[in-house]
């Protein structure tokens, strides 16, 4: 298989294993062209038959194609360079893609997607809460769906319960929306004492990772964020990014209405030209510090319950959130369906 060929099959194995479900070739050829891979359906069609005969994957009739275990395995062992640089095209990507208007408060946003066991739930819904006491998580809304449920664009699995939570790129779109330019650089732990920022003690650039840095930090056991949401002092996840210096009031401005309207995660705002926390930034730009979308997430799996995380892995309509008292009230009620009715929309109006 020449390198041409290789690449679009890992990505059609890519969007199948992102979708979770089948597909047909027309949503397969929609979903290849935000990371540059531009096929008609028919040329999908022709790329499916190939992988079909190959074992990668299987046909399901009308409902299209699904990818098979040997195809999971063909993605994993991709071309390395391949890989390299798929996160910073997702978060480039997702930026451009989300809907959101600030003024409106409608329109698409970016959700994290994790599971954890059904039985789990009442349990992983107060370890999150702990944090988003502490101010250490994304916002003010989640997203929950049991067994057979849809959450953007991931079908939950049987057992399993799904928990969405706001993606840090989600500020990106905002600032974007706003006409301001963000690049960014790197996820990483940091380190926070008395509920400040310290340091970096570990960074991940994202143009040279296949994953999402805080899911790496999260399965390696690498963060302490329960310790930090109860006494102020551990390891969490956070974002650098840079903004241009002479957008940095309006940068201010719109993290404050961001934090109003419960989608705030900005931790900190540096100045022109100046390292933050001793990481320098080029003349003209200013770093910006954005708490990990998955922290709460860290600390359900600190607490020894299992999680299944995927960073930046649908769009779903701001509309549609729930507010963190769906899971107040799961962690108060072991029994609670958790499904609840209220959204964002309701609560703001």
């Amino acid at each position: 298989m020449d390198i041409r060929t290789r690449r679009k099959t890992v990505g059609i194995l890519r969007v199948l294993h992102e979708a979770g479900r089948p597909l047909g070739a027309t949503r397969i050829a929609r979903e290849l062209r935000p990371s540059g891979i531009d096929l008609s359906h028919r040329t999908v069609r022709h790329y499916l038959g190939i992988m079909d005969r190959s074992g990668l994957t299987r046909s399901c009739g009308k409902r299209g194609r699904e990818i098979t275990p040997a195809g999971e395995e063909e993605l994993r062992s991709a071309l390395v360079m391949d890989k390299v640089g798929f996160v910073a095209a997702r978060v480039d990507s997702l930026t451009y893609r989300m809907t959101f208007s600030l003024p409106k408060r409608r329109g698409k946003v970016i959700l994290n997607v994790s599971t954890v066991d059904e039985d789990a739930l009442p349990e992983a819904a107060a370890r999150m809460m702990e944090v988003y006491h502490a101010g250490l998580g994304m916002g003010r809304f989640v997203v929950l769906g049991r067994a057979g449920d849809t959450v953007g664009d991931f079908v939950v699995p049987a057992g399993r319960v799904a928990i969405g939570t706001i993606c840090s790129v989600t500020i990106n779109g905002a600032l974007l929306s706003a006409g301001i330019a963000v690049s960014s650089r790197f996820g990483g732990l940091l380190e926070v004492e008395r509920g400040m920022p310290v340091r970096f003690t570990q960074v991940i650039h994202y143009d040279g990772t296949t994953l999402d840095p805080l899911e790496i930090f999260i399965r390696g056991r690498m963060t302490s964020v329960r310790a930090a949401a109860a006494g102020g002092r551990g390891l969490v996840g956070a974002s650098f990014r840079e903004v241009p210096a002479a957008a940095l009031a309006d940068v201010q401005k719109i993290s404050r209405r961001l934090d109003r309207i419960g989608l705030g995660g900005i931790m900190v705002v540096g100045r022109p030209n100046q390292p933050l926390l001793d990481i320098p930034v080029p003349q003209e730009r200013a770093g910006i510090i954005i708490v990990g979308g998955l922290n709460p997430l860290a600390a359900v799996e600190e607490a020894g319950i299992r999680t299944e995380n995927a960073a930046m892995h649908s769009m779903f309509g701001f509309e549609g959130l729930q507010p963190l008292e769906a899971l107040e009230e799961l962690a108060a009620a072991p029994g609670a369906v958790c499904a609840l009715p209220a959204t964002a929309e309701r609560l703001l109006t």
